[in-house]
């Protein structure tokens, strides 16, 4: 077998041939056996795309696969679930320990219930037949027996009435008295326990009762003006009692030497105050001004005392309504001209 050598090859710098070069087409050496073959060694970005595009595709299969792979793992290391069991009807603690044993944790929550044993499961959160992870809680429902007796409403009930119910319930009572100015003495103002509470294990209801308004305290007025003195008394919430005169050396006329009862003294609402005030011998003495409309009032005490108004709200209609309907310095008592009186005028 003989071979022809068509065309040297090239020699490489060292000294071995790179049997071909880029960019042109050489021969190469062929055998007798057959015809002559020629490779093809030009570049062909077409085909070099399409290989750069599979190994691409093949980079995505491969992520995805492992993408794949990760999420299997992780949903694998999820915590088991565990169906929970029916438990109404069980003993607390059998219902804790089944529960327990299921690797989940117990709440128990004791509530009043009439129908079902104190101590005995009634429900469940979640309910049974639920699947839960390990380690999450349930809340048992556990009855600790009848709610027992409520304290009943009896506000504004008399004493008696009030004390016969709470006997009918089986329970006592301890009356206590509280002032008050809106209850009536003698009727409930409330319990301890409130209404709607469960009664106290004693059986001993509290129930507070109306001694009626608290008492008011005389102010101390000796030594002010008539004006003022009187005021402060009305402020107080005690009435006024008879008014005398009495004429006292070094003492201005018109001002307050003692009341009965004495300052500082607790007397029930709108007890009556007798009040001495000093006089002198010849005086001008306060006007009648209850009733009198407000003109007619003003022209009255012209010249003779300053007037000061405060006004009372009063229902529309009322015929009271622009007519005065307290004044500070009762009618005849020995008055300075020019004296300050203070009225009360009704309006709406």
């Amino acid at each position: 077998m003989t071979v022809t050598d068509r065309t040297a090859p090239t020699e490489s710098a060292g000294g071995r041939s790179s049997g071909f070069s880029f960019g042109r087409r050489e021969s190469i050496r062929l055998t007798e056996v057959g015809p002559p073959e020629e490779v093809d060694l030009g570049r062909h970005p077409r085909a070099t795309l399409a290989v750069l595009g599979a190994v691409v595709l093949l980079a995505v299969v491969v992520v995805l696969g492992l993408r794949s792979t990760f999420e299997r793992s992780s949903e694998d290391a999820e915590a088991p679930r565990v169906v929970l069991p029916v438990l109404s009807g069980l003993a607390a603690s059998d219902a804790q320990s089944r529960l327990e044993a299921l690797g989940v944790q117990v709440s128990v929550d004791f509530t009043p219930n009439a129908t079902v044993p104190a101590g005995s499961v009634f429900a469940q959160t979640p309910r049974s037949g639920a699947k839960v992870e390990v380690g999450s809680e349930v809340v048992l429902q556990v009855s600790d027996g009848p709610a027992g007796v409520v304290v009943p409403e009896v506000g504004r009930v008399q004493t008696a009435i009030a004390a016969a119910l709470f006997s009918r319930l089986g329970l006592a009572v301890d009356v206590v008295d509280v002032a008050n100015d809106e209850v009536p003495a003698g009727e409930v103002v409330g319990t301890v326990p409130a209404a709607g509470s469960p009664a106290p294990p004693s059986g001993v209801v509290e129930l507070r009762v109306s001694a009626g308004p608290a008492p008011r305290t005389v102010p101390e007025v000796v030594g002010l003006e008539v004006g003022p003195g009187m005021s402060a008394i009305g402020r107080a919430g005690l009435g006024l009692g008879e008014v005398d005169e009495e004429v006292r050396d070094g003492v201005e006329p018109g001002v307050i030497l003692r009341v009965e009862p004495p300052p500082g003294a607790d007397v029930p609402p709108r007890t009556p105050v007798d009040v001495v005030v000093s006089g002198r011998g010849e005086s001008e003495v306060a006007p009648s001004l209850v009733g009198l409309s407000q003109p007619t009032a003003e022209q009255v005490a012209d010249g003779l005392v300053f007037l000061r108004v405060r006004t009372q709200r009063l229902s529309p209609g009322d015929r009271l309504v622009g007519r005065v309907l307290e004044q500070s310095i009762p009618p005849g008592v020995a008055i300075e001209p020019g004296t300050t009186m203070e009225v009360v005028v009704g309006t709406t």
